[in-house]
């Protein structure tokens, strides 16, 4: 066993305490942990290269985070979901659990495929392949067993079914699912879409949250319901 694999599996088991961070990020090349100290990571996770945390984020048990990783304010991991590569996902998301963000694919253009092959046998290198980062709005939803594949984008406030696969961008306020996922519907009509993309009510302070809590209590039938922006 190496040291970094022993680092890791130690640290999984103790939830990644504070402490620890800046520890990791001097002595291990390949770890830089950016944590906010009000983010919740139980125990048997395992962070790997560059992982960015916002404030309030939690993590469940299992969950694996092992690329260019990012959370936004309070987005929620459910349990055992995979997120490898670039992979970035903005605030209030609810992913469901078993969720995968697979960034990274195998090059199927040379003989075999299997990276440990060439790294172990031909002493040699056979990089993954990607068609681009995953990147995630705010405000979205994630069902469980989704698989979200290298360069999709999903728009902000979207829902994605359980069991889907995106191979391809899905649209703000849509719904979507299916293999592969395609949209089946609209959260709002295309003039509440507009008014709250413009809202951005995710980039609030929470104080102004709070404030308007009757707003985000309401059911929004007609731009009437969406309050403005200013």
């Amino acid at each position: 066993m190496t040291l970094q694999t022993f680092v890791e599996r130690s640290l999984s088991l103790l939830g990644y305490p504070a402490a620890t961070h800046g520890l990791l990020n001097r002595y291990l090349d390949s770890t830089e942990l950016d944590i906010d100290p009000t983010a919740r990571i139980p125990i048997g996770c395992l962070l790997r290269r560059r992982i960015e945390l916002g404030p309030y984020t939690r993590l469940s048990r299992g969950c694996v985070l092992d690329g260019d990783v990012t959370l936004g304010r309070r987005t929620n991991l459910e349990p055992a979901c995979d997120l490898v590569g670039d992979v970035e996902i903005g605030k209030y998301c609810a992913i469901a659990r078993e969720t995968t963000f697979q960034q990274t694919n195998h090059e199927t253009s040379q003989p075999s495929l299997q990276i440990r092959f060439y790294d172990e046998v031909l002493d040699s290198d056979l990089p993954p392949t990607a068609d681009g980062p995953i990147t995630v709005g705010s405000d979205v939803w994630i069902g469980t067993r989704a698989t979200i594949l290298s360069g999709v984008t999903i728009g902000d406030g979207a829902i994605i079914g359980a069991g889907a696969v995106v191979t391809d961008d899905v649209e703000p306020y849509a719904v979507a699912a299916g293999v592969p996922a395609e949209r089946i519907g609209w959260r709002f009509p295309g003039e509440i879409r507009e008014r709250l993309l413009e809202l951005e009510w995710w980039e609030w302070s929470e104080d102004r949250i709070r404030e308007n809590r009757d707003f985000f209590e309401r059911e929004l039938h007609g731009t009437e319901d969406v309050i403005s922006a200013g």
